[in-house]
């Protein structure tokens, strides 16, 4: 009797857990490197992590502070125009793209360090 409710208490956390995450995609970044002659194998500390949050619409970046800052442009792979320039904190922030139509986006973020990231999304309306 102890190990089933314990299972079903495991499966019940597990479920709430991942129901927490299903809004907000992973948006997988790619390091394109800097534009002086640094090359390395692996990305630098610098890169944040990214992700697209559908329900509230808005990009999430985490960073760890190993750069001072980031810039973030966003271009619509429609139109090749930028819309969305903006800089945010070395620790991360949030951008709201809830005024942006439905479209394949790609994000470009460049850190204070020189360190360029690119990734891309797509803004579907339901």
């Amino acid at each position: 009797m102890k190990l089933n409710g314990f299972v079903l208490i495991v499966m019940y956390l597990s479920s709430c857990l991942l129901s927490c995450f299903a809004d907000e995609a992973s948006i997988n970044l790619h390091y394109k490197g800097n534009h002086g002659t640094h090359n390395e194998y692996y990305p630098p500390a610098d890169m944040p992590e990214v992700y697209f949050d559908e329900e509230d619409m808005e990009i999430i970046i985490e960073a760890d502070g190993f750069a001072d800052y980031y810039i973030v442009n966003i271009v619509s792979q429609v139109s090749m125009q930028s819309v969305i320039y903006t800089q945010i904190s070395g620790y991360g922030d949030s951008i709201d793209v809830s005024s942006l139509p439905d479209a394949y986006y790609r994000i470009v973020i460049t850190s204070s360090n020189n360190n360029v990231y690119e990734g891309y999304f797509t803004i579907e309306s339901e």
